[in-house]
This record gives structure tokens, sequence and C-alpha cells, in this order.
């Protein structure tokens, strides 16, 4: 029978060392202490030891384990092994404070980064210590005679936090710890997060705040933290009479109040600069010119609607987030969206270049620490220990016109049409007609009776209410459903769901391409910037005769995009709207409501709540077709992603493997779940909106396209290399 006996430590104490006496029962084969053991089988194999065992935990934030940190007995190089230079060049240290060749005093950090498989990257993004990697090691005898001399008893904390040196000399020694807080798993630190949060001067990185500026002293750098303590280590076990063990645990606290934080990048775009979806085009007042791309820019319809001309700009974000009065079982019961806040933008770190961005946001929920077994024990947010691990909230996207100016009109046949840049909120979703709209407009919807107000509006509080639950350490970017409608009438009724007669929607492959609002075509379309753009394909268009002669069009709508988001700029009627049947604009933007003829709520600025006391619903896409998701992205994903030789690319059949070198054949099968027209997230009854997510873009075929699309970004931009080079993997 395998018997075991759990001693117990009271961690967190970083005086005096403390020497642990426990009575052994002979029938025990293995000694438990905090997540460490020992088997009696290897350990007693002598009457009395002349050896002890060291063990304690690294905590930070009064309670919280820290990963990998280094712990070693701090040996003294001898007078004889001075004398040898092979020796002495590479351990030179008679006390910790002695520095080497390289001005760097003993610490147990590595010189160079070395590759992790768990998470598929190198770390740490910067090294600054001087440990030589275990093949150096193995292949350098003067290395491996200092280290099976000098470096003998080291230690490397687990998840926990936990360390354990079995076999230390007794008597007095001196405990070492070294430890980056850029390179402790799940707690790592970034070098924006150490300047938003914990104060440190911008003058001690580099490169917009992304680098920690070397230096051969490690005391002049933020990240790294070494500290030694003296301990009297007791034998491990030699009481024959009363059969007692004695365990000598030393713990250490590291100085820095950690802060866990966790990441949103992406890549975002547009239309060309005076090309939206929707022109007066001359000579007609029929409605689906609501839907057509505008050609009166110098350039062609083919040229409009391809990925070439679409521009990548500065993109705008908003962050808003339950604070931490609101509880999680009122966040999930959707009735406390009137309290929540717009994070300022000075709380949270953002990276930003034409396209693509990267946002580093503090967490605020959920604090813990952790306890005796290294699980993670919730306390109250007021207790001053412990480190938060969660953030609930939502983010909002948009191109402002400071930064692509919208500053053009468009005359047609009687009508006279201004543009407006779509915004969108992430996470959202609806079921059909079920968007959040002008409560004037839901009196006459088909869902239920108007109730009032605006906040009366079930829909538009349930809009309000969706969020996202973000974890510490998590890697996120953003996803949309890239929903389109086309319509080739003239002057029809509105239909259910808050649509127009005529519309097809979610058909990518229908012919009238040109007034299918929202589809980007991927090839033809007569730039040299053809190899710039590479946007994934997902249907084929074929017998388009109005495209100046191209029988077939490749493009890619009504379906999921992962890593970059299309904010379409959609044309509005601001004058003569009668002329074509009293519509405004195209019902991929917004919900058709044909009984409001003064109906410009959503193109104007308006009072209506966002969530909190923030309001102001103008320019956002209607949430029952515009879907929008988070996806967690894991490290080895980015890596391969960012070796993938396309912008963009697709997966295979399997819907898991992508394509990484189309010449060598090399696949990688992704470990995420993206969004695409087959997985269904709990918080949602479908796929995809609309019968989106099918087959060849079409919803008349039945079969889900399980199929996953990946963008990195138009012309310059790519969220991936973007993020791999601010090292935030």
């Amino acid at each position: 029978m395998n018997t075991s006996q759990r001693i117990y430590l009271n961690t967190g104490t970083t005086g005096n060392n403390k020497t642990i006496i426990v009575k052994l029962q002979q029938d025990v084969e293995q000694l438990q202490f905090m997540t460490l053991n020992i088997y009696t089988k290897d350990a007693y194999q002598d009457f009395n030891s002349d050896y002890g065992v060291l063990v304690g935990r690294v905590t930070a934030n009064g309670g919280v384990g820290i990963p990998n940190a280094k712990i070693s007995i701090f040996i003294p190089l001898t007078d004889t092994d001075a004398e040898i230079s092979d020796i002495s060049s590479i351990y030179p240290y008679k006390t910790p404070r002695d520095k080497n060749n390289d001005g760097k005093r003993y610490n147990l950090l590595p010189r160079v980064s070395s590759y992790n498989p768990t998470i598929g990257v190198y770390k740490p993004n910067q090294p600054f210590g001087s440990f030589p990697l275990k093949p150096e090691i193995v292949a350098n005898q003067p290395f491996l005679d200092v280290y099976k001399k000098y470096y003998k008893y080291t230690a490397l904390t687990n998840s926990a936090g936990d360390y354990m040196i079995f076999g230390v000399p007794i008597g007095t020694q001196t405990i070492h710890m070294s430890v980056d807080i850029t390179d402790i798993g799940k707690y790592s630190m970034t070098p924006a997060a150490m300047i938003t949060n914990l104060g440190y001067s911008p003058n001690l990185f580099y490169d917009n705040g992304t680098k920690i500026k070397p230096s051969n002293d490690l005391n002049d750098l933020p990240n790294i933290e070494t500290q030694e303590i003296t301990v009297d280590v007791v034998p491990f076990w030699g009481d024959v009479t009363n059969f007692i063990i004695g365990i000598t645990r030393q713990d250490f606290r590291i100085r820095s109040m950690l802060t866990n934080t966790f990441v949103i990048f992406g890549s975002v775009f547009t239309d060309a600069y005076k090309t939206m979806w929707g022109r007066g085009i001359s000579g007609t007042d029929s409605t689906w010119a609501l839907y057509q791309i505008g050609v009166d820019n110098g350039l062609t319809v083919r040229q409009n609607i391809g990925a070439a001309q679409k521009a990548a700009a500065f993109p705008t974000e908003k962050i808003y987030y339950y604070p931490t009065d609101v509880t999680d079982a009122q966040i999930a019961a959707g009735t406390h969206w009137d309290q929540m806040l717009l994070l300022d933008p000075s709380q949270y770190s953002v990276y930003k270049r034409t396209g693509d961005f990267a946002v580093i946001i503090t967490c605020n929920r959920r604090k813990v620490i952790t306890n005796d077994f290294g699980n993670e024990i919730v306390v109250p947010d007021d207790t001053p220990d412990g480190i938060f691990t969660r953030f609930a909230g939502f983010m909002t996207l948009e191109i402002t016109n400071e930064t692509i100016p919208l500053d053009w009109t468009s005359e047609g046949h009687h009508v006279q049409m201004k543009p407006i840049r779509q915004i969108l909120k992430f996470p959202q979703y609806a079921n059909a007609g079920e968007t959040f709209m002008n409560p004037a407009a839901y009196k006459n919807c088909r869902c239920c009776s108007f109730c009032g107000t605006d906040i009366d509006v079930p829909q538009n509080n349930a809009w309000r209410a969706e969020h996202y639950s973000f974890s510490g350490g998590g890697l996120y970017s953003v996803s949309r459903f890239h929903g389109i409608v086309a319509n080739g009438l003239d002057r029809e009724s509105p239909e259910p769901d808050g649509f127009i007669q005529g519309d097809s929607i979610n058909v990518a492959c229908c012919d009238a391409w040109s007034q299918n609002a929202g589809v980007i075509q991927t090839n033809n379309y007569d730039s040299s910037n053809n190899n710039d753009a590479q946007f994934p394909t997902n249907s084929i268009m074929t017998g388009c005769n109005v495209c100046s002669g191209l029988t077939t069009a490749e493009v890619f709508g009504a379906n999921w995009m992962n890593l970059s988001v299309y904010l379409p700029q959609t044309g509005w009627v601001y004058n003569n709207y009668a002329y074509i049947h009293c519509w405004r604009v195209n019902s991929q933007f917004t919900f058709a409501d044909r009984n409001r003829l003064d109906n410009v709520y959503y193109q104007t600025p308006n009072c209506q709540f966002i969530a909190g006391k923030y309001f102001n619903t103008c320019s956002f896409a209607r949430s029952d077709l515009n879907w929008t998701d988070f996806i967690p992205m894991t490290k080895c994903d980015v890596v391969k992603m960012n070796e993938v030789q396309t912008k963009g690319f697709k997966t295979a059949d399997d819907g898991c493997t992508i394509v990484i070198d189309p010449i060598l054949g090399t696949t990688y099968p992704l470990q995420g779940i993206y969004r695409n027209g087959t997985y269904r997230p709990a918080c949602n009854c479908a796929a995809a909106p609309f019968s989106g997510g099918r087959c060849n873009g079409t919803c008349t075929c039945g079969q889900a396209d399980c199929k996953t699309y990946f963008f990195k970004g138009i012309d310059i931009s790519d969220c991936v290399a973007f993020i791999t080079c601010l090292g935030l993997i």
C-alpha cells in the first residue's frame, strides 16, 4: 500500500529560515509538501544523512506563486580554481556581488534565448543574464567542469512558484534567487505594462516603450531582481530513536508589485478615398443604387471592389468594462450594462502602425493567491494581497474622419449622398431582425410591442450587455462575420428582419456583384498592389457582364474573417430620398425602416446609449448581420502564421491545417479554435447569421464551410508581424 504523509508549510515568510521537524510514520512511502514530494525509498539510504533538503516558494503580491524563478546554493570560487584561467574566466565569483568580465554579477539568468516547445517561441524576449545554455555546457569542457562544481545545487520554480533542492550541504549556506519578471509564464510583465502599471520611467526603455534598454549592471534593469539569503541547513534525517526528519524552508518575495495583462491585436481597413457602397449613379433612382459601389472616382468598378484598392489606416479603439462592484452573476444576467465604464487611454497601452493595432490591458477582476497545494484561491478584490486574473468588457473599433476624411458628396439622379464609415462593437451578435435599433423603428418591427423608451427595448439592452471575459496572460485577436447584401431591383417594399424586397443576403456568388454591398474581389483588379493584397477567396462569380468584360471573379464574403476587420464606407441619402422609394441607406448597414421617412438615426449623431452613461450609436453597424468576436490565440499559432508566405490564407478542407510554404509543402495544424461556418460558441445559437458561412459563399447551399479564413492586413499592414516585432509573443 502506497501511503503518504503531508507536511504543511507556512509559505510566504522571507525572514529567517524555518526548520520543519516532523515525526515520520514507519509505513510512509511518500512525503508531500506544497506542490512537491519526496519518495522515502530514494531518500533514506543511510542511517544518518550529511545533507539537507531545501524547499520554498517564490511569491509576489503577498502570496502569488511565481514560476520560472531560478534558485541556487551559492558556492564561492576556491583559491585553487582562481589560479586557473579557464575556470576563473567563466566563474570569477567569490561573493554573489562579484562581477564577470562583462560586468555582470552572479546570476542564474540565461545568456541567450532558448526555444520553449510548450508555447512555441523563444524566451526570454530579451536575455540579460550570463548563464550558459545546456548545449554550451555539454559541448564545452570548462563550462561543464564549472557547472558540475559551482552550479551543482540549482532549481527552477514550478507553476506554483515552488522549488526543492535535495542533497544540500548542511550548515550555513547562501541561497540565491534570480528572476526576470518578463519571463514568468502567465504573470509575465510587458515593457509597456511596466511603464503604465508599475510606474517605471520611459527612459529605461526604447523602441516606443516595447524594449528594455540593455545594461550589464543588473541593478539598472527594471525587469531583473536578484536576492541572497543566508540559511542554516539542517540534516534531512538521522534521529533513529524518534524517527523525525528535518526540512529547511526558505521563501523569497520579489519586490515588484505585479499586474496581470492581456493583449488584443488585429488589422483594420476600409474603402479607398471617395469610394463608398451606395453612390447615386447618374440616370437612375433605383433602390439597388444604394448597394452599388461607385465608379466616379477615376477607377473602374472592378478596381473599387478589389482588395488592392482598400485602405489601411490607424484605427481608434474604445474599451468598455464592468467595474469590480458589478458581480459576475449580475454581468451574466445582463442587467448592469448601465454601470459599465470607459477605460481611460492612460490606463492601458496601445501600439499602432498603418492598419495594425495591439492593445495591452490590465486585469481588474477575480483576484487570486496561491495556496499550499499550488491552486489559485479567489480572495476579495479589496484584499491587499493577490493579483487580478480576469477582465470583462467589450471594444469598439473605428477609423475616424480625421484619419481618413469623409469629405465628399455624390450627386445622382435627383438624389444626393454622403459617406458614412461603419463602427463595430466586439463582440456582438443578434438573432435575425433583433439588432439594436431606433425605438421609433422598434415600434413598427415584428418583434413585439413598443415599450416606450430606448432603455426598455430588449434587444438594445441585450446588445449593450454583450461582452467578453478575458484572462490574464492571454493573447486575443478579432474576427468579423463579413456579411453582404445585394439588390438589383427598383422601388421595392420592406421585408421582415429589416431588409428590403429584392435583397439577397449572404450570397457572395451573386451575379450582380457590383451591387453586392461589402463583397471584396480578390483577383484581376488591375492594380500593381496585386501581390500586396492576397485576400483569401471563398466564392467564384461567373457571367459578370457588368464588370468590363470580366467573366470570372474570385471574391470573399458571407463568411468569417479572422485577424482583420473591414469597415465599409456606405453612402446614405441626405437629400431627395423619396426618389429611391424613401430608403436612406442599404440594409447591409442598418435596419431598413420605410415608415420613418425622416429616419437618419444611425447616419447622424444621436443620444442612444452604447453602455454605461456613454451614448451616440451613429455609424454602428447592425448587430444581427455583422457578428463579431474575440478569438484566443496560441503563441505557437502566431509564430506559424508569421511564417506563412502570403497575407491571406485559409485552412484545408479539414478546417484546421494551414499551408506555411506552398513551395516546400510545409503545413501546420492549428492549435486554436477560430471562427468559421461550423464553429458554434456557447453564446450563439448558430455559427453564422442569415444562413451565412456556407460552402462557395452562397446561402442556397446547405453545407457549412468548415474552412477558416485569415488575413493579416492590407498593403503594408501585417498584424501578426506587428505583435511579433513588439515582443508580445
